[in-house]
């Protein structure tokens, strides 16, 4: 066995079929692999890893994509070698590329150094643009297609009709559907990509790293019901961390007798009301995304005793305090889930009222 460059080469390997959202959970995952002695040197198809085993030792990563635009500037062309370069110069070795030009980068951990490619908000900012390109260009290319599925579909509608034809309109249908429902997707991935790559490592594993929590999903329908859920479970050791419209994110931890209260933009405007001031109503927010009333609602929870537990969808806003010692400053009661789902539901409801309509006018005049 032979000391080598980057491990004590042993030649035997390793593969494993991973498939990863983000980058920084892959990274961080990479990492542990290293601390138990297995180093990457191999990606296929960004799901297909190979390890060769070496002597355990810890080991940073990192990654970055070189693509190029259709019709790239002298600095983008030249961008990628600068790039290496400077990794090359600081450290860093390349150990792989996958089909999507992303390419993976390793080095020996430094205690006291800089672990990443990037230690500054600017570089990563410019990471962040090169990934988000990457999905708006998938996003548009599928948009396209759907754009030219809906063009056969007319064309298909408009020709004299033939027997066998009719199966065009069901798979244009499923085809489509699935088509937006993957656009969503890459959306979502956008956004996951663009939040976690403006952080450090460190940062990362502070936020989003592997904990000793608990997520459970349960459907609460009404405030009164969120609250008793939230008590029981903090006098059963489970304290929340964060919660979605159905799931909830629990840190274990000692037993305590916890009380949460639940504040609104209505319930807000209700106490406003009775203290005689003005209510909060903006004819512009349509998605309640204006941020006076809960500015409001931290000012009055806080005063009385509350601390800021979480929110969901910019419409609700969860405080907690141990049992006994705030004072309520509301009776909050009603369907949570109104206030939750709130403004898309009204987009979305909306946008089927119009459809339906365009359809059957269609339909009315045309067939």
């Amino acid at each position: 066995m032979t000391e080598g460059n980057r491990t004590a080469e042993t030649g035997e390997k390793k593969k494993a079929i991973r498939w990863f959202v983000s980058l920084m959970e892959e990274r961080a995952w990479l990492e542990e692999m290293s601390l138990q002695g297995w180093f990457l040197t191999d990606l296929r198809v960004g799901i297909w890893y190979v390890f060769e085993k070496g002597e355990p030792k810890r080991t940073a990563y990192d990654v970055e994509r070189f693509d190029l635009e259709k019709n790239p500037t002298r600095r983008e062309i030249q961008e990628k070698s600068a790039l290496m370069d400077m990794a090359l110069e600081t450290g860093w070795r390349q150990v792989c590329r996958d089909e999507a030009m992303n390419y993976y980068l390793a080095k020996d951990w430094e205690d006291e150094e800089t672990n990443e490619l990037y230690d500054s908000p600017e570089d990563r900012a410019r990471r962040v643009e090169r990934y988000s390109r990457l999905f708006s260009d998938k996003i548009h290319l599928i948009l396209w297609v759907c754009v030219l599925m809906q063009g056969l579909a007319l064309l298909f509608w408009f020709l004299p009709a033939e027997e066998g034809v009719g199966w065009f309109s069901a798979f244009d249908m499923i085809y489509t559907f699935c088509c937006l429902l993957f656009c969503l997707t890459l959306l979502r991935w956008r956004e996951r990509y663009s939040r976690e790559l403006k952080l450090s490592m460190e940062e990362w594993k502070a936020i989003y790293g592997k904990k000793d929590t608990i997520t459970k999903f349960r459907l609460v329908l009404t405030v009164g019901g969120l609250t008793r859920y939230l008590e029981r479970q903090s006098a059963a050791g489970y304290h929340l961390k964060n919660m979605r419209v159905f799931r909830f994110v629990f840190t274990p931890g000692e037993a305590e007798e916890i009380s949460y209260m639940m504040d609104t933009k209505y319930l807000t405007n209700r106490r406003r009301k009775k203290s005689g001031g003005n209510v909060f109503k903006d004819g512009w927010d349509w998605e309640g995304r204006n941020n006076d009333w809960q500015v409001q609602s931290l000012k009055e929870a806080e005063a009385a005793g509350w601390e800021f537990a979480g929110a969901v969808e910019c419409r609700n806003i969860l405080y907690r305090a141990e049992k006994g010692k705030a004072v309520p400053i509301n009776d909050a009661g009603g369907f949570r889930v109104t206030s939750a789902v709130g403004g898309r539901t009204v987009y979305i409801v909306t946008a089927g009222l119009i459809g339906g309509i365009i359809g059957g006018l269609i339909g009315y005049f045309f067939l």
